[in-house]
């Protein structure tokens, strides 16, 4: 994969913006591709957002096939008190949607 120039960070808000992605979506892909799983813990804190917020924006990538909910098997079940999700990124769904984006961008 090629590395991003020095200033993606800057590039990536401006597309996210320019295209009306929602960065809080953008920011639980990110996490969850590069840590592999994730807990509604970790993304909230990792992104500072409430947790009524990360349900809002998990339940369009659940739906979309893009994130994919585990019960997380170190928490589930009466000893541990609930039962914990775990999230990870399907990365053949990701890459089929950069695929697309290509496609409409490029009319191939």
């Amino acid at each position: 994969m090629a590395s991003m120039p020095d200033d993606s960070s800057d590039l990536l808000a401006d597309l996210v913006k320019t295209i009306g992605l929602s960065a809080s979506r953008v920011g639980i892909i990110r996490i969850a591709y590069r840590d592999g799983q994730v807990t509604a813990d970790q993304l909230m804190d990792q992104l500072g957002i409430a947790r009524s917020t990360l349900t809002f924006h998990i339940k369009p990538l659940v739906d979309a096939g893009i994130l994919i909910p585990e019960m997380d098997p170190t928490r589930a079940g009466k000893a541990s008190g609930f039962n914990r999700l775990i999230w990870w990124v399907d990365r053949d769904a990701v890459d089929q949607r950069l695929h697309c984006i290509t496609a409409l961008i490029t009319g191939n």
